[in-house]
């Protein structure tokens, strides 16, 4: 008699399964969302630790470039306002079909119709999941790199890919906190903007124009300058006969 078992799946296709779907049921599922792709390139991470390299964040940008074509190709957008290019992609087959979805994610100067479009910007849950799991997955790499190397320790010793996903999603519930509010929070830059004092800026610009373009600029300001003046005047005169005309049947009445 014989049994068929299914192989145990990897750490790597344990998490990018998990990151696929949670990103799919984006929502209230984005704490889950956010740290299902932070052990994507956390796998990743391990990978490059197995190999003698060094823990550092840069393996997430290629990272997360794979992920975005393995979405990519179960038919979801990617890029704002581009239904129109899955739709004419996913129509595609075989060799085609990876041709295009590499383009429409990698663009560059070989890409054809599907080539990512100039000035590409992610849908928001995209843009969303991106942004916290990649701080997630900085912070990891410069703060708590130990949970790399206590994953690939874990890994060499027989642990199961279950298993080492647990190592990394408890890691992160005891470092950052359970929910998406405590992570963000967590992980909220906490760098000072820098106010700019535009005037000093423009002046400090201006003060390296040839006199051609610096006197086209002064002819330009002025310019401005009248129009807004002229605006302002148009305004005020339409408020002022407002309050006339209101304010005679008033008097009329009384």
């Amino acid at each position: 008699m014989t049994t068929n078992s299914t192989p145990a799946k990897s750490l790597g296709e344990i998490a990018l399964a998990s990151a696929l779907k949670a990103v799919q049921n984006d929502g209230s599922a984005a704490f889950t969302a956010t740290v299902a792709l932070g052990l994507v390139m956390a796998n990743r991470q391990v990978e490059k630790a197995e190999a003698d390299s060094e823990i550092t964040e840069k393996a997430n940008k290629a990272t997360f470039r794979m992920f975005l074509k393995r979405y990519a190709a179960r038919g979801n957008v990617v890029w704002r306002d581009t239904q129109h290019m899955v739709d004419g992609f996913m129509a595609l087959r075989g060799k085609d079909r990876e041709k295009a979805i590499s383009d429409y994610i990698d663009g560059g100067k070989n890409a054809g119709d599907f080539a990512k479009p100039e000035k590409a910007r992610l849908g928001d849950g995209l843009a969303k999941l991106r942004t916290w799991s990649f701080r997630l997955m900085k912070d990891v790499c410069v703060n708590h790199a130990d949970v790399i190397r206590e994953i690939l320790v874990k890994k060499q010793a027989g642990a199961s890919g279950e298993a080492l996903a647990e190592v990394f999603r408890q890691s992160v519930k005891g470092e950052y906190g359970a929910t998406f509010a405590a992570l963000t929070e967590s992980l909220a830059s906490d760098k000072p903007k820098v106010k700019v004092d535009v005037l000093e800026s423009l002046f400090k610009r201006a003060s390296d124009l040839p006199e051609t373009d610096l006197a086209l600029l002064i002819a330009r300001l002025e310019g401005l300058r009248l129009e807004r003046a002229a605006t302002a005047s148009d305004v005020e005169a339409a408020f002022g006969e407002t309050e006339t005309e209101t304010a005679e049947p008033v008097a009329q009445a009384a």
